[in-house]
């Protein structure tokens, strides 16, 4: 990549790169307005974010939310970012947009285009040139796996991912002595503090495919400095790992309670790609065949890259990668390391989902194919190369159709796009030549047009939740309805197929009820706790599943001495009508003094009418002896308590580890009731009046920040070591 272009030229390409990838990428919303706003993005990330966002915005730092309770340790979650100053910033901008799916578009358009960029960088630093980088930075953000689940679905997945090839080409340009070494290490940062740990392996990775590649120029004597970039590398991992590992301690120290504790490797061939599905590249209606979740098949073009890889490869010339020399060292070690993956067991210990590892693999392909166009398609024997490409066009649409042979409409009908676009590309090769990388990001858009407005309208492999998008409609129909701590029993089986959305008025799942303004116990919940959800039949998504939620929740809470109802300090329970629960007779039970329940079209609701007795804090639960006078909860994470006596004092909280109790100072032990509710054995007061202060920090904060600290002191000083050497020997920095 040539560093001595003016800063304008060099600027331009992906800064118009970036905004035409922004630009195309609301072409799926041309069809499906929900396109990104579905699964796991419409309900965990878009109301997680929102409710962090709030809360930043309201000057508190997000740790834990109790009233989310099986979803609400956020840092242990990991996914939502908590440390990551960018994605601080995208939950500050969901909660001040009023549509939570256009806040999401919003949020995967700049990362998809991030992305983008990154690939045009990387490329341009293997040799391609601008307009083949171009075009592969281009393809990229829209292949099949990227497109339809990370940015359909798992926004996590794509936000990692666009790290990478930032990581990438600054990690190489660092290792050449070109760029200083703080810049590998913020994008490293970025990238692992995502909290996604695909992304983290993957800067892993990338550290050791460049450095094999400079260990590989160290031994040819092909550098000017072969220790220090060696050393260089070393120095920056070490600082990259201490800065993030504060992301990943809580999650580490919380698994003994979560439902996250699946160990060993196994394979039940779940969104397991095999060989013959990672070579149809370029097939836009291959939809490979296997179990992925409740389907037999996959619904969308999993494994699909770019239209054009497999159809012009005979004209490419593939010889010019030679001039790669041994830069091809890194990308073959990038390259191998995900092709072992991606055929390896569906589970590797807490790695799940090879699929997940797609666009890894397919990140070196991209590139290696704009280094190879940059040299322009061949022009001789091209009755022979006219041939080939015929049969792979047509082994393409063979391949697919026998995948599923009862979308042959479909396959024919990208048999003749694939023709069309091809023809298109040859010719404009052939006359105008420098008009190829114009043809090729044209077929793109073409391509993903038909992919995504015709055939694939959504992925549907996963839930298409559809949920309301308007805050004003949730606050409208849920924060005055169903006030205090709320405990909804309900599940999506019970919602009518023909009528997909007609109960969101009454009912949510995920975490919706944080943006309605219900602090509702029913959250997405990705680790969980496995105790309290197992005890009161609460999945992932928050829905009820079992036919007696209901009685669960009217039964004793075990170790507590009340009913699951008084430990949580429920105030509003809602039952869907529609499901297995009693109907509108379902919250009859109930004590007629203390609860008004009426029943509505959708659901039945029960709303208490007498105050709790401490009403001030989060105590549900005492033992006899023990006499409380006060309670304050005045943060999510700070609570003191008054009392005289002694005995066992319940909270509704979850006992996650990190929470800390010290009695008049002195630290005394936490435990869990069976049901996983915090439980404090309060000593004898000795007559006078103790003080109980309960605290949360998250488990491994202070090991985190030390390391954080310790590697941001080693980040600082490798980058001031270099710019000192760099004016000590008169070479100015690369302008990149």
């Amino acid at each position: 990549m040539n560093s001595d272009l003016p800063l304008l030229k060099r600027v331009t390409p992906p800064a118009l790169l970036a905004a035409l990838v922004a630009l195309v990428a609301a072409v799926p919303l041309l069809s499906n307005r929900w396109f990104y706003y579905w699964d796991d993005s419409a309900a965990a990330f878009a109301p997680g974010w929102h409710t962090i966002g709030e809360r930043l915005l309201n000057g508190s730092w997000p740790t834990l939310f109790p009233e989310m309770w099986a979803g609400g340790n956020i840092t242990a979650e990991a996914l939502y970012g908590t440390y990551n100053p960018v994605l601080l910033a995208e939950a500050a901008l969901v909660a001040l947009v009023p549509n939570l799916a256009v806040g999401m578009t919003l949020v995967k358009m700049q990362f998809l285009a991030l992305l983008a960029v990154g690939v045009y960088v990387l490329a341009r630093q293997y040799g391609a040139s601008r307009s083949m980088a171009f075009v592969a930075g281009f393809a990229m953000p829209f292949a099949g796996y990227t497109l339809y689940f990370d940015a359909s679905t798992w926004a996590s997945g794509l936000i990692a991912f666009a790290w990478i090839p930032h990581v990438w080409w600054s990690t190489r340009a660092s290792a050449a002595g070109r760029v200083n070494p703080l810049v590998p290490i913020l994008f490293g940062f970025l990238a692992m503090t995502t909290g996604n740990p695909y992304g983290a392996v993957a800067v892993a990775v990338v550290y050791l495919a460049v450095l094999a590649e400079t260990v590989v120029r160290n031994r040819a004597g092909d550098t000017e400095r072969p220790f220090p970039g060696i050393r260089s590398l070393i120095v920056s991992g070490v600082a990259i790992v201490m800065m993030s590992l504060i992301v990943y301690l809580p999650l580490a120290f919380t698994t003994g309670v979560s439902v996250r504790t699946q160990t060993g490797i196994r394979n039940d061939d779940a969104l397991r790609p095999g060989l013959g599905d990672l070579i149809n590249l370029s097939a836009l209606s291959n939809r490979p065949y296997g179990p992925i979740f409740e389907s037999t098949a996959a619904t969308v073009p999993l494994v699909y890259l770019a239209w054009f890889l497999v159809p012009l490869a005979p004209w490419i010339r593939w010889g010019s990668l030679r001039r790669l020399g041994r830069s091809s060292i890194s990308l073959a070690v990038f390259g191998g390391i995900y092709l072992i993956l991606l055929l390896g067991p569906s589970n590797l210990w807490l790695f799940r989902w090879p699929a997940r590892l797609i666009e890894y693999g397919q990140l070196p392909v991209i590139v290696i194919a704009a280094v190879a166009l940059s040299a322009g398609l061949a022009r001789d024997r091209w009755k022979l190369r006219l041939g080939i490409t015929a049969g792979l066009i047509v082994a393409q649409f063979y391949l697919s159709w026998a995948e599923i042979p009862e979308d042959i409409g479909t396959h024919l009908a990208a048999l003749a796009i694939t023709v069309a676009l091809t023809t298109l590309a040859l010719v404009v090769s052939f006359r105008k030549p420098r008009l190829l990388a114009g043809a090729l990001v044209a077929g793109t858009v073409v391509a993903l047009a038909a992919q995504t407005n015709l055939w694939f309208t959504g992925n549907y492999n996963v839930t298409p939740w559809k949920f309301p998008r308007q805050e004003a409609f949730l606050d409208e129909h849920f924060e005055k309805r169903y006030p205090g701590t709320t405990f909804v029993i309900a599940d999506r089986e019970n919602i009518n197929p023909d009528d997909p959305t007609g109960q969101w008025g009454d009912v949510l799942f995920g975490s919706l009820y944080q943006p309605a303004g219900v602090e509702a116990v029913n959250n997405y919940a990705g680790i969980s706790f496995n105790s309290f959800v197992d005890d009161l039949c609460i999945n992932y998504y928050g829905g009820v599943p079992c036919g007696d939620g209901v009685g669960r929740l009217l039964a004793e809470s075990p170790g507590t001495g009340v009913s699951w109802l008084d430990a949580m300090r429920i105030d509003t329970v809602v039952v869907q009508n529609s499901g297995p629960y009693g109907g509108p007779h379902a919250l009859d039970a109930l004590p007629t003094d203390e609860w008004d329940v009426r029943v509505e079209h959708g659901v039945t609701v029960g709303t208490r009418t007498a105050p709790h007795q401490w009403p001030d804090g989060r105590l549900s639960a005492t033992t006899p002896g023990l006499e409380v006078t006060g309670d304050s909860a005045s943060t999510d994470t700070h609570e003191t308590l008054t009392y005289t006596g002694s005995g066992t004092a319940t909270f509704a909280l979850l006992a996650w580890p990190g929470w800390t109790a010290t009695v008049d100072g002195e630290p005394v032990d936490i435990t869990e009731s069976p049901g996983g509710l915090l439980q404090v054995e309060l000593p004898d007061s000795g007559g006078a009046e103790s003080t109980l202060t309960l605290r949360f920090t998250p488990p491994g904060s202070n090991l985190g920040w030390g390391l954080a600290g310790a590697g941001l002191l080693v980040a600082l000083g490798q980058g001031a070591w270099f710019a000192v050497r760099r004016r000590k020997v008169g070479q100015p920095m690369s302008r990149r």
